[in-house]
Formats: structure tokens, sequence, C-alpha cells
């Protein structure tokens, strides 16, 4: 579960406390009636002291309309009168929601086709034959030590479909893959000495998926990467993806690579922006809750009823009850 995702829901949750705390207050305060009033006037000044505490009509809950519009964005500018408020902060609600389920929905799909691309044009197979000939290439032609032994080579299971393989079969693809780190470990790139920065994860990892794209010491597991031996079991220059050409180019790494790379990185494009998207619905359900809360607290500040004592001609009291509005 992702941060957003996490503070989205404690955002909602707390809206749907607080409201519903503020429903519950609401319905047990009363609001004093014409009749009250008269039986304040008859019980005299001092009951007036105990009843401050009274709801005076007109007032708005300042939790009640956080709550609402934390729980649905412009529920609480309705609940303040605010129609027009209410009604933009709901449609940026809906057109955020729209946005982020396209294009996660859209990511979602692109990442399923670049994982079947793969599946169907880079093997490990093919790259573990590569490697074993790259270490024989370092030893014989550049002297270096690799002591790592060659890799036994897998066949009779479908590479395009590992959903469906057996225990053993993934077994034997797991075994391949650690017999290639041995010798990776040991490798180096001819032109600079370095050795290799990457291994190849396991097999359907989402490292996996990135790194058979990303870095040319992966090329040679690709289905158009060219020979690295002549007729005669000589090396040719594709034995180094890594070789460059003018203009710093890399002449042995095929399309497949870098039209792979392209698509793999417009899916995570398209994911990171629907992540984005959802960091949107957190703020807006923060910002209009805010907003409904501070915009009761100031209709309340500008509604001061007050209720005092007064007398008439004769000398006898009078409720006297008034409404100031501050601007």
């Amino acid at each position: 579960m992702s941060h957003t995702f996490r503070l989205f829901i404690l955002l909602f949750l707390v809206g749907s406390a607080t409201a519903q705390s503020s429903l519950l207050t609401e319905s047990s305060s009363r609001t004093m009636s014409r009749s009250e009033l008269r039986s304040e006037i008859l019980r005299g000044p001092t009951s007036w002291q105990g009843n401050r505490g009274m709801a005076v009509a007109g007032t708005r809950s300042v939790p009640l309309a956080f709550g609402l519009s934390a729980v649905v964005p412009g529920a609480g500018q309705v609940y303040n009168g605010s129609f027009i408020k209410g009604g933009v902060a709901i449609a940026l609600e809906a057109a955020l929601i729209t946005g982020y389920s396209v294009l996660r929905s859209n990511g979602l799909d692109a990442e399923t086709e670049f994982q079947k691309w793969a599946h169907r044009s880079w093997s490990p197979v093919k790259y573990a034959s590569w490697i074993n000939d790259y270490a024989d290439y370092l030893r014989d032609e550049l002297g270096v030590s690799i002591s790592a032994p060659p890799v036994d080579l897998i066949s009779g299971i479908d590479l395009t479909q590992p959903d469906s393989w057996s225990a053993s079969e993934r077994a034997q693809v797991d075994g391949l893959i650690s017999q290639i780190h041995a010798i990776e470990v040991q490798a180096i790139h001819p032109e600079t000495g370095a050795r290799f920065s990457h291994q190849l994860p396991s097999f359907a990892d989402q490292q996996y998926y990135e790194l058979i794209g990303k870095y040319f010491q992966f090329a040679p597991g690709w289905e158009d990467y060219p020979e690295w031996k002549d007729g005669e079991g000589r090396f040719t220059q594709a034995i180094d993806p890594e070789l460059s050409g003018p203009g710093d180019t890399k002449p042995n790494v095929s399309t497949s690579f870098y039209d792979y790379a392209s698509d793999h990185g417009d899916a995570q494009d398209t994911l990171r922006q629907a992540s984005r998207i959802s960091m949107l619905f957190f703020f807006n359900h923060l910002i209009a809750a805010v907003d409904a809360a501070v915009s009761a607290k100031l209709h309340n500040d500008r509604l001061d009823t007050r209720l005092g004592l007064s007398y008439d001609p004769d000398g006898r009291p009078v409720l006297v009850t008034g409404l100031v509005l501050s601007f």
C-alpha cells in the first residue's frame, strides 16, 4: 500500500469520525424556542447564565463541515450553503478519479505488453550462452582470470509462459540465473577494465524487466542481437556489447533493445503520472475539509446572538435579544 493511499485512508477515517461525532452532538443540542424564552423571563436572570452553552439557530458545526468534506470534497461546502464551491470540489474529485483510473489502466496494460515482449524476445538461455563465450573471450583473448564454471544451459522450458511453469521448471530457471551470477561477478568490460555493475535479477522480477532494456551488458539476450562467433568459431566484435562506435554509439546493440527500453519507459511514466494524481486526491480532500471548516467558523463569528435584560418605563424586566452581524 502506497504512502499516499495510507494518508488518504487516514484522512477519510478522521473525517468520518468527526462528521459522526458532530451529528451526534447536534442531535443532542437544542435551540431556545419562544415558549422557552417566555419561561426564561419568568425564571429570571439567574437562569440565563446557565444557558449560555445553548445552541443558537443559524450557527454551523465546524467539525461537521470539516468531516463532511474530508469524506466527500464539496459536501462541507454544500452544508455551508456554498453550492458553487461545493460543485467545483465535487467536479475536481470526479476529474481526479477519472484521470487516475485511465492513466493507471493504460499504464498497467502497457506494463503487461512489455512483459510479454520480454518473454518472447529476450532469453536468459541466450544470455547464458553469450556469457559462457564471453568468459572464454576474456580468458583467451585478454588473459582475464575467470574461475567460475560454464553455465549449464537448459532446454524444453517455454520461457514465454512463466505462469505455467512447474516447480521443477522454476527451479531450473533459478539455477540457470545463479550460475550466470558466478560469471558476472568476475567479468569485466574490455574497454574500461571495470567489472559488471549489475547481475541478472530473478526471472520476472520488476528489476528483471527494467535491466534487460537498460544496460548494454544484457543486450546479447535479445533475439536480434548479432552473432558473436563466425562460421569458424572465431569471436566477432559482437562478443562485446559495450564496444563503442563513432559518436559514442553501441554498434552491436540491436533495435529490439532500444525499442523495448522506450516502451518500458513510456509505461513507467504513465504509472508515475497516475501516482502523482493519487497525491492530488489527498490534497483535494484536505483542502476542501479545511476550507469548509474555516467557512463555518467565519459564519459563526459573523453571527453573534446576544441575550440581555432591560426594563420598560414601568420598571418591569424585559428580555432583549439582538442579532449582530459582523463583517
